[in-house]
């Protein structure tokens, strides 16, 4: 089975994290943050 890993990078204040949760959503994957 396959396993997909998207990295998204972001700038503070550049809305990365609500971008990243989004197209997590979207495509029904997990989203996981350090932050």
């Amino acid at each position: 089975m396959a396993k997909t890993v998207i990295t998204i990078s972001r700038e503070f204040g550049s809305g990365g994290r609500t971008i990243a949760k989004m197209a997590a959503e979207r495509l029904g994957y997990a989203f996981y943050d350090k932050a």
